[in-house]
């Protein structure tokens, strides 16, 4: 009884598993690609609807948008009405009723007006008045503060848990005086969201914080919901500054969420607001889909099911007796043949298999003799690699050709001077290597395979006499068409065409050691001499480096020392002109600070009279703010004739006398003076008829004190305008390059000379407009130093001189002129010459003109003179890509040693 193997893959037969196989792999693919099918639509349905809902929610976040601009619109313009402004000043009471009478033309929300207090003095209700209530602004409220400080404000807000666009501004009047504020607030409740709906047919959610305030949902009986509860993870991410989508149910359908931040005006994130499109639509397409792309797939898996069967069975009896013949030739049964059953590919493929089968015994036999070849190869290339010396490469040579094949003599030759072959190595019998050489000679630049030497009609009767049999085989060495000799060796077996051909490979690699050696010695005695003239030359070249470098050193010492002086020269002219500009207005604060004491003094005495006074409490409140209010006049200094100020204080004095004050002549001159007179009426109120001496009295020592100020204030920036421009003229980083406006570094200067320039010489400025450029910034403010000041020089102190800047294709030009009596052609051609001067002898170094020239140089740009009698100008060309050749560079191409 025969028994049954269990049930597994791999006991089934091929045709079971070609069936499965293909019918599962069949069916497989189309429920993939079923099912990618119907991701792929359901998918790009909810991202239709995901895009559907963002692009809804954008477009309702712009419409609260566009309504908060209408709003701040809506509120500068109240803000900006002179008769609200009137209102708060004459008539607040009356507000409302205006506010009411403009109901067309500012529409719904409320309007809250606040007085200069903070305080709210009148509201317009444009909605009912339990949403007025829960939006309202209030008193002393931040939206009030904020337009009370001139400031027009839009945000949006929570007032008792409800979002709301608030927009703020101040009420000024004609003259720009603050009246007051205006704040117009409207609420994002549900009225706002169904006015969104209308226009998007959408449903719209608002949330202050994360909690829902507002929606247009509703209930079947019409009871309005507040919203759907936003999930915690879309709340944290929207309150980052995410716009996302959700998913959810409302009443029972589902809805597609997308969510967008709402900020106030700090970037404080105090809401969201959600757009809800409904996903019935979007249902209703998946379950078709579904269905339908179920049932396709049914029917093609039984179509593939079927195919798979049907070709099952064409092919796997072939494709077994095609196992069969494979495992034959893989057991060493290369004669094995397999039979060709079909034409199709399985018949060319059993073809092929006795192509291959036919090949692999004849690659096995060349394979055995290939193998011997690379081993004897191998050998032989190690051994000749592995010295260098001449001697012992042809020595490795001929024992391991011997060794590798058995050869009885083996005798290697070389060319010699003379040209002949001679022998260089050997092995075996010296006497059989010896005529071994004759008969390599004999046989000539060709390789030469005899089976029986003795025998040969050729050589037979000299291998007889030197007692040489056997095989004889000569090969020639060459190397790039040139012999170098041969190498012969003899056996008794004779060689075959693998031996010849190992042996002439041996020879080609004998050809390149030789050669190698040779160059190898050439190279070694090629490597001394060199190595013995590269020593000397660099011995030559350090003395003389170090001699170069000396020279080098002694003259950038002697460079440095004449610039220094230079300008170290020059440094004390204008430190000298600095401290007599800076004296000046010193002098007036130390008069200032001395007279201060004085009138602090009489101030006190002053303010003693007053406390005298039984003034009241707001009568003094009114004094003092009067001083506050003067307080600017007084610090600008009033001049008028003296006529006409007796003139004036008589007629003041009469006015004063009819309102019963005593004795107004002293405080009518007082005021006249100070240029105050319209202050007097005020006064006298307060001050009565015999206070307004103590009154004026207080004023004109207050008036004295600001003058002073005024004048310290005066002197001080006079100070701080020169230190300025010294700190600026003298950086400290002179070889950096930095980018800088060249007329700032030109006021700068002017600044600087300013006290050689201030009495008779007048300066023009022709400026035009130029870029920044990269200069070393205190290097250049030396050029315009030493220009202005030979042009100050060349006036005699007095005359005009005129900059003018422009900007020329890649370069700016800066020319300095002066009105002078001129350079003469014989000193411009030697005017940028070292110690060269047309100075009398103490009041020039010659060097000025040198550093000016070497510092434009430096910058890559140039510099040179045009004089004639009555005009002298200095043009100074700057790239203005700045700076690009290196200071030694620089010096070669100004040709300068300076």
């Amino acid at each position: 009884m025969a028994r049954t193997r269990p049930w597994s893959w791999r006991n089934l037969s091929l045709r079971s598993k070609l069936g499965l196989g293909l019918g599962s792999a069949s069916i497989l693919s189309i429920v993939i690609g079923a099912g990618t099918a119907m991701i792929l639509i359901l998918s790009g349905l909810a991202d239709a609807s995901r895009r559907e809902a963002m692009r809804s929610a954008k477009t309702a976040l712009n419409l609260v948008l566009r309504q908060a601009q209408s709003q701040q619109s809506e509120a500068g313009e109240l803000a900006s009405d002179g008769v609200l402004a009137d209102l708060l000043v004459t008539s607040p009471a009356a507000i409302e009723n205006y506010l009411t009478s403009q109901q067309e033309r500012f529409g719904s929300g409320l309007i809250e007006v606040a007085d200069t207090r903070g305080r709210i003095v009148a509201r317009r209700l444009g909605l009912d008045p339990a949403r007025a209530r829960q939006v309202a602004a209030g008193d002393h409220s931040p939206a009030v503060e904020r337009a009370l400080e001139y400031e027009r404000r839009l945000t949006l807000t929570q007032a008792s848990g409800q979002l709301a666009v608030r927009a703020s501004a101040p009420v000024l009047d004609e003259t720009w005086k603050l009246r007051g504020a205006v704040v117009f607030t409207l609420p994002l409740d549900a009225e706002f969201a169904d006015v969104i709906k209308g226009a998007l047919s959408v449903d719209v959610i608002f949330y202050a914080g994360d909690v829902a305030t507002a929606s247009t949902f509703s209930t079947p009986d019409g009871r309005r919901l507040p919203g759907r509860p936003v999930p915690p993870a879309v709340a944290e991410s929207v309150h980052r500054g995410l716009t996302l989508t959700d998913q959810g149910p409302v009443e029972g359908r589902e809805y597609t969420f997308a969510y967008v931040p709402l900020q106030d005006l700090e970037g404080r994130r105090i809401g969201m607001l959600a757009i809800a499109t409904s996903r019935d639509t979007l249902l209703a397409a998946q379950r078709q889909a579904k269905w339908f792309l179920l049932l396709a797939a049914a029917v093609a898996a039984v179509l593939a099911a079927a195919f798979a069967i049907a070709l099952a069975r064409r092919i796997a009896g072939p494709v077994r007796r095609l196992h069969e013949g494979a495992l034959a030739v893989a057991r060493g049964h290369l004669e094995h043949r397999i039979p060709v059953e079909t034409g199709d590919e399985i018949g060319e493929l059993a073809q092929a298999f006795g192509v291959m089968t036919r090949a692999l015994k004849e690659n096995q036999d060349r394979l055995a003799a290939r193998i011997r070849e690379m081993v004897t190869l191998h050998e032989i290339g190690r051994a000749v690699s592995s010295v260098l010396a001449l001697d012992d490469v042809l020595a490795k040579v001929t024992s391991q050709v011997a060794g590798i094949l058995q050869a009885r003599t083996c005798a290697l030759l070389l060319e010699g001077p003379g040209g002949g072959l001679g022998l260089r190595a050997a092995y075996g019998p010296i006497s059989s290597a010896q005529a071994l050489t004759a008969l390599a000679i004999r046989a000539g630049r060709h390789s030469l395979r005899v089976e029986a030497i003795e025998s040969d009609g050729d050589l037979g009767t000299q291998a007889r006499e030197a007692g040489i049999t056997g095989a004889f085989l000569a090969v020639p060495l060459e190397l790039k068409d040139r012999s170098l000799g041969a190498l012969a060796v003899t056996r008794p077996d004779p060689f075959s065409d693998g031996d010849e051909r190992l042996v002439a490979t041996i020879a080609d690699q004998a050809a390149t050691a030789f050669e190698n050696a040779r160059l190898y010695g050439e190279v070694t005695a090629f490597s001394e001499d060199l190595e013995r003239k590269v020593h000397e030359r660099t011995r030559e070249l350090v003395e003389a480096n170090s001699a170069l470098e000396r020279a080098l050193r002694e003259l950038r010492e002697t460079q440095a020392q004449l610039v220094h002086s230079e300008r170290m020269a020059g440094l004390g002219v204008l430190v000298a002109g600095v401290a007599h500009e800076i004296n000046s207005p010193a002098a007036a604060i130390k008069g200032s600070v001395d007279a201060l004491g004085d009138g602090v003094a009489r101030l006190m005495a002053r303010a003693r009279e007053l406390g005298q006074l039984s003034l009241p409490s707001d009568a003094r409140v009114r004094f003092f703010r009067l001083l506050e209010a003067l307080g600017p006049r007084f610090a600008q200094p009033r001049i008028e004739p003296p006529a006409l100020v007796r003139r004036q204080a008589r007629e003041l004095a009469l006015r004063l006398e009819g309102l019963g004050v005593a004795s107004p002549d002293v405080p009518a001159r007082t005021l006249v003076e100070l240029g105050v007179a319209e202050a007097a009426y005020e006064l006298a109120t307060l001050g009565g008829g015999s206070g307004l001496s103590p009154l004026v009295g207080y004023l004109e020592e207050y008036a004295y004190l600001q003058r002073n100020l005024a004048s310290m204030k005066t002197a001080i920036h006079a100070i701080t305008r020169i230190v300025g421009a010294l700190k600026s003229y003298s950086h400290l980083d002179q070889e950096k390059v930095s980018v800088c406006d060249l007329h700032e570094g030109i006021e700068n200067t002017l600044v600087i000379l300013h006290h050689e320039l201030k009495y008779a010489i007048s300066v023009q400025r022709r400026f035009g407009t130029l870029p920044k450029v990269p200069v070393f910034v205190d290097e250049l403010n030396q050029v315009w130093t030493n220009i202005i000041h030979n042009a100050v020089q060349a006036l005699g102190g007095r005359g005009e001189i005129t900059v003018e800047t422009a900007q020329e294709g890649s370069e700016v030009v800066v020319r300095i002129s002066d009105n002078g009596p001129g350079i003469s052609p014989e000193a411009q051609a030697r005017i940028f010459e070292p110690f060269f001067t047309t100075k009398a002898k103490g009041e020039g170094s010659g060097l000025g003109l040198v550093i000016v020239k070497r510092i434009v140089d430096k910058h890559g740009g140039h510099i040179h003179v045009e004089s004639v009698p009555g005009r002298t100008s200095f043009i100074v060309r700057l790239p203005i890509e700045g700076p690009k050749l290196t200071a030694a560079r620089a010096v070669v191409q100004s040709g300068n040693p300076s």
